[in-house]
């Protein structure tokens, strides 16, 4: 196998060691072919589960309606994250079990009946992540961490068949990187992810056939906090600040029940390492499929049939990882 970035390039050999090659002159902006290797007792070895991850939620909440205009969402979740490593082979720390109280807070204005005004808080407790076997920590799972989020936003009701919605906000999350270290790197969580972005969505009814959901996010996103000073403002890893969508379903008026569906998404370019020093292109995937809803046996029956990114488009998704090649689903199900 082979994951690459800006500094090294990480091989397997067919007797199961590992080395490393300098690949300044390969930049994850350029897709490159590797031939396979020869995986040895890998190919045929059993497939085994590395991590066993349990997350457990208790949540509470209410709305309190204090008049026509004002009014509030109030709610809390007791959070427990287990995580425990299952394969031996693994360095690093293997489990751990942390729980946190977060909250969620809404206030929420209605100055008319068409718009709706809100500012929101809210933490989230997140799993921590568990390192790639391309380092020297291979295995070990990352502590859990809290992520905070700041918003505040609006939805109006142009008409009857427009709703524009409209936000600002921050979002406070833990930054990991690889600390890019010769000649093998660590996985390391250090200092702060911050995303303050807007993002505007319109949802409509074009015709009574036709409707539409578009929309775009642009962030400036960056790190804050960190031990290492380089590190500070500099973007984080794999964090595109600009991405965009439009979905369409058109429902056929000549077959009660059956629509065509498409969606366009876009993705802005990112960086691979933690130093910005490589940079993975933007990306674009088209997608497509249909959905008919009918009633068998008195019950509520839908069947669907998608195809994704049906361009067949190479893309980075990380910086350690390929996007999904085009695929076809097939799906059915029935509410009793």
């Amino acid at each position: 196998m082979c994951y690459s970035s800006n500094f090294y390039r990480f091989y397997a050999r067919a007797d199961n060691t590992a080395y490393y090659e300098s690949t300044d002159s390969f930049p994850l902006s350029a897709l490159k072919h590797v031939p396979e290797p020869d995986w040895g007792i890998f190919r045929t070895a059993p497939r085994l589960p590395q991590l066993d991850n349990q997350q457990n939620n208790i949540q509470i909440g209410d709305t309190i309606t204090f008049n026509d205009q004002w009014s509030a969402m109030l709610g809390l979740n007791y959070a427990t994250i287990i995580g425990k490593r299952t394969a031996a082979h693994y360095t690093g720390a293997g489990e751990y079990e942390k729980s946190k109280l977060t909250p969620t807070v809404s206030l929420i204005y209605k100055p008319v009946v068409a718009l709706t005004t809100y500012t929101t808080y809210m933490e989230s407790l997140e799993s921590g992540a568990v390192v790639g076997g391309t380092y020297t920590n291979r295995g070990e799972i990352l502590p859990p961490l809290v992520s905070k989020q700041y918003e505040i936003g609006m939805k109006y009701d142009i008409n009857p068949n427009f709703l524009l919605s409209t936000a600002l906000f921050r979002i406070e999350k833990a930054n990991g990187y690889s600390d890019l270290a010769t000649p093998i790197p660590t996985y390391v969580q250090d200092g702060l992810q911050v995303h303050n972005g807007v993002e505007l969505v319109l949802t409509g009814k074009i015709t009574d056939n036709l409707t539409i959901m578009g929309g775009g996010t642009l962030m400036d996103i960056g790190v804050e906090k960190s031990n290492n000073p380089a590190l500070e403002g500099k973007k984080p890893v794999n964090a595109a600040s600009r991405m965009g969508k439009i979905y369409a379903e058109y429902a056929l008026p000549w077959i009660p029940g059956f629509s065509l569906t498409g969606g366009i998404y876009y993705t802005g370019e990112r960086y691979a390492d933690a130093a910005n020093t490589d940079k993975m292109p933007g990306y674009t995937l088209y997608d497509l499929g249909a959905r008919y809803m009918t009633r068998m046996f008195n019950k509520s029956l839908v069947v669907r049939l998608n195809a994704t990114n049906i361009t067949g488009k190479n893309y980075w998704l990380a910086s350690d990882s390929l996007g999904v090649p085009r695929m076809i689903a097939f799906s059915a199900s029935m509410m009793f």
